[in-house]
């Protein structure tokens, strides 16, 4: 017997994720948001520690604390709530999903995808401290691209179902 419904029909993180930058950078942010949900300390310090095992102690506080810019943007500029999923959860809200496009197109060249994409994130109307943050952000995943691509091994195919 199989169970459908809307969380199956959400991506996946890897589906969703360009590279293991974003992974990381996602998983972070889940840590924040949940923070800033419970007004739990111990929320920013699992994200803190997710980082630091990545990252180390040297690279981790500047890719957390881009990303806590990223959140505090959203929660003063959003129109609407931020859903999200859990830290650990394997699916990717649409929300998540506008964020992680976001994270891609604020430094590209095209600057009406880069608009569309930070509206889109932003729930509509003009957002300036959340594009600065995402640029920070972005500035920082790209720093922290080559380190992951050292530590993290090429990401495994979906499993088939044959033999």
């Amino acid at each position: 017997m199989s169970r459908t419904g809307p969380h199956d029909q959400l991506p996946t993180v890897s589906e969703a994720c360009a590279h293991e930058a974003q992974v990381l950078a996602l998983s972070i942010t889940r840590f924040i948001a949940a923070g800033y949900m419970t007004q739990d300390v111990a929320c920013w310090d699992a994200g803190c520690q997710c980082a630091e095992e990545v990252l180390g102690p040297a690279h981790a506080p500047r890719l957390v604390a881009a990303l806590i810019g990223v959140m505090r943007a959203l929660r003063s500029e959003r129109q609407r709530p931020w859903p999200f999923m859990p830290a650990t959860c394997c699916r990717v809200t649409r929300d998540e999903i506008d964020l992680l496009r976001a994270l891609s197109q604020v430094r590209g060249s095209d600057r009406s995808a880069r608009a569309a994409s930070t509206r889109d994130l932003a729930g509509g109307g003009a957002s300036p401290r959340l594009i600065a943050a995402l640029e920070a952000a972005t500035e920082t995943l790209e720093a922290i691209k080559p380190m992951l691509a050292a530590l993290v091994p090429v990401r495994p195919a979906t499993p088939s179902t044959r033999p």
